[in-house]
């Protein structure tokens, strides 16, 4: 609401409360998505390897500075106590976004544009403010009506400045595709190959960037008959909210604490692409 950016880090464990604090999980995604009441839908960026935390990271940062408010890294146990040989980072590819700052005089409407405005800073030109509560142009609280509508229409629509991350597709052409996320993407990577091995027609989907997708992403996901989710929580979280945007989707979940066994999940992934050919899921 108050609109400043800022990066929170959520390294997943076992939940809820303390719960298994030395086991892994992929739990949190509802409440990093809607942390919290009334219409709130944050971005949210999940590394799925060591290479990625890192490029992810910026990326964070570059996003909240761009849209002006706060974003999720969410990573897991088994990201942050990992050690992994990657190449050397080619850390010309992490480019540095620059706040807008305003640079004029007093009485500037903080909150009028559409999207984001150049943010004035505390001492600097400009009257600085960060209210909570629902406020007007120039950050005053009210309880208009239009002024709700115009401000909610301004914070959603901020999102569509966030749909340049990237994505890896694998046999485009298959209608069924699996789509992990976070760190169950190399045991997932390990089983795309294993099935595609036992001459499987499955694709692959995968990115880092949860929400916004991007662009061009939903409306892959939405042309597939289905799209198997490998994660590590009980309620099938990602898979939930992509059901929400209108995707066939379903989750093969795990909840034991530990990493998903390759092997074991080419086995129900296969089961579950035989289940729904004959119409026994998403009828």
């Amino acid at each position: 609401m108050a609109e400043i950016p800022l990066v929170v880090v959520n390294v997943q464990r076992g939940g809820p409360a303390t719960g298994l604090p030395t086991k892994t999980e992929q739990s949190d995604l509802f409440s990093c998505i809607h942390p919290a009441h009334g219409d709130v839908r944050l971005p949210v960026i999940a590394p799925g390897d060591l290479e990625e935390c890192l490029f992810g990271s910026a990326k964070a940062v570059n996003w909240a500075e761009r849209y002006q408010g706060p974003v999720i890294l969410l990573s897991e146990m088994v990201l942050s106590e990992r050690t992994q040989n990657i190449k050397k980072p080619d850390l010309s590819k992490i480019i540095v976004e620059n706040r807008q700052v305003y640079a004029g005089e007093n009485g500037y409407r903080r909150y009028e544009a559409k999207e984001v405005s150049p943010m004035p800073l505390p001492g600097g030109p400009g009257a600085y403010v960060a209210n909570g509560s629902e406020h007007d142009e120039y950050g005053d609280t009210t309880h208009l009506a239009s002024v709700h509508v115009h401000g909610t229409h301004r914070r959603f629509g901020k999102l569509n400045l966030l749909n340049d991350g990237t994505y890896e597709e694998i046999n485009p052409e298959a209608s069924v595709v699996m789509m992990p996320w976070g760190g169950s993407k190399g045991p997932s990577r390990e089983a795309f190959e294993l099935l595609r091995q036992r001459g499987v027609d499955i694709g692959w989907f995968y990115t880092m960037y949860l929400h916004p997708l991007p662009d061009g992403a939903l409306d892959i996901l939405k042309s597939k008959d289905l799209v198997i989710v490998p994660e590590l929580n009980y309620q099938g979280q990602w898979s939930s909210l992509l059901r929400m945007d209108r995707v066939k989707a379903e989750s093969i979940t795990q909840y034991t604490g530990l990493p998903f066994k390759s092997g074991l999940l080419a086995d129900r992934v296969e089961t579950m692409i035989m289940q729904n050919q004959e119409g026994k899921i998403l009828a």
